[in-house]
């Protein structure tokens, strides 16, 4: 990004041994999130020193209906000339449906961009949906370019207006085309969606039809922990709206940060699936919220140290802290790690923790279709499918290989989605088959669960 579009986008900112480890509820009873710091390997056989795979898992406690978080919306809708016909009707009705899905003391804020970005409704309660929904009928209407970054810029200082810790701030921003007015590359939105995340706001992505940028609307969201999501028909926008409010609805905790302390001796590798920080043997992974009843986590290959028969040593300090929204205090939780050695094979198979496994293949073949979407890239449509189609095999195989019903569960669904894949890379056009295997890896990558 330009040092001009950096700074204006800147300017918008107002200013024990291997056993599981719950985060205990407080003495009031306040609701917490289940933190579960464990190793896919717990005991090793003594004298080796094979990579393990360490899992941080946070779930969001259960959350009432009549409970949910304040909300700081903005929607921020392409009304390019490419919106025209059903598109821009769609658009409209998903929007309505926003206002209606919320509460007369939410904050909604609307931007619609063509040429240009305009706020047609300011940050405001959202008591008169009426006249609400009137504007938005009369207001959003095709034509023009797809000035993305000026309506994304807009949707944040809107947002700003607004903004508390104690409350969700979102914006979500609706394309089919590509930015072509302003900023248009995927680093200068990549920027801008590190802008809004360091200030508490995720931006969600939904590109529609197969004219967007996927690489763009991904790495937008992706630096704000925001969701994506692939629409290739319009009919399906409203089913889109819908899956989205149900995360936005359902938020507990904001400005998670997962740090893990590994002990001499153990070597970390990389982190499978969300980005995060390794210095030296220090690891730092934040995210910016957890949802109620879904589960997040972070996981690191490490390689632990030789040892004997018997002997159990420590391998990671892992602390997390996350702004409660609930409680609106900030929680914090704290575990040591061990890893401990045998003599005896069974011993050790008895000890795996088949889940991680799981999700480290899972993560692992996640990598692989990244790969095929660059085989993609190069017109290697085949050999792409062939990743694909072994990451189904794969899976398959690992599904009949586990015992526990959750870590089968997981198998299976990732075989499935593979398969899915695999026959849409076969049968559809390379452009709609990319944007399916990148909002694939996205959400893998970020655990974003489909409902």
């Amino acid at each position: 990004m330009s040092l001009k579009y950096l700074l204006s986008a800147l300017a918008l900112i107002s200013s024990s041994a291997f056993a599981l480890s719950i985060s205990p509820p407080s003495q009031s009873g306040d609701a917490k999130v289940i933190i579960k710091a464990e190793l896919s390997a717990p005991i090793i056989l003594e004298d080796t020193q094979e990579n393990n795979y360490l899992k941080i898992s946070l779930t969001g406690f259960k959350q009432d209906e009549t409970e949910k978080s304040p909300i700081n919306l903005s929607l921020v809708i392409d009304r390019s000339g490419s919106m025209s016909g059903d598109r821009i009707e769609k658009a409209r009705e998903a929007a309505i449906m926003a206002i209606n899905m919320l509460k007369d003391d939410d904050i909604v804020s609307i931007i619609a961009y063509s040429d240009n970005a305009y706020v047609i409704i300011p940050a405001t309660k959202a008591k008169n949906k009426d006249a609400m929904i009137k504007i938005i009928n009369d207001t959003i209407k095709p034509g023009g370019g797809t000035a993305l970054f000026a309506g994304v810029s807009k949707g944040i200082t809107e947002v700003n207006k607004f903004i508390k810790k104690n409350q969700v701030n979102r914006i979500i921003l609706l394309s089919d085309g590509q930015a072509n007015v302003g900023p248009s590359t995927t680093k200068e939105l990549a920027d801008l969606g590190q802008v809004a995340g360091k200030q508490g706001i995720a931006v969600t992505t939904i590109g529609l039809g197969n004219g967007y940028n996927e690489d763009l609307m991904t790495a937008l969201a992706g630096f704000s922990d925001g969701n994506h999501a692939y629409v290739e028909n319009s009919a399906d926008l409203e089913t889109a709206f819908v899956r989205e409010f149900k995360d936005v609805m359902s938020v507990v905790a904001q400005e998670v940060v997962v740090t893990i302390k590994l002990q001499d001796g153990v070597k970390p590798v990389r982190l499978l699936g969300r980005d995060g920080d390794i210095i030296g043997n220090n690891v730092t992974v934040k995210m910016n919220q957890l949802y109620s009843n879904q589960e997040k986590y972070v996981l690191l290959e490490v390689v632990p140290p030789k040892g004997k028969e018997s002997e159990n040593k420590p391998l990671a300090e892992v602390s997390v802290s996350y702004d409660n929204l609930k409680t609106h205090r900030k929680d914090t939780f704290n575990d040591r790690v061990n890893i401990g050695y045998s003599k005896s094979q069974q011993a050790v198979k008895a000890a795996v923790q088949e889940e991680i496994v799981v999700d480290s293949a899972i993560q692992k073949a996640n990598i692989e279709n990244a790969r095929a979407i660059k085989l993609l890239d190069e017109g290697k449509k085949d050999e792409a499918n062939k990743i694909i189609q072994q990451n189904a095999a794969d899976m398959d195989a690992l599904s009949g290989s586990v015992n526990a019903p959750a870590a089968r569960t997981k198998a299976i669904s990732g075989m499935e989605a593979n398969k899915k894949l695999a026959t849409e890379v076969e049968t559809k056009d390379v452009s709609s088959s990319r944007k399916s295997l990148k909002e694939s890896t996205y959400s893998t990558e970020k655990q974003q669960i489909k409902k």
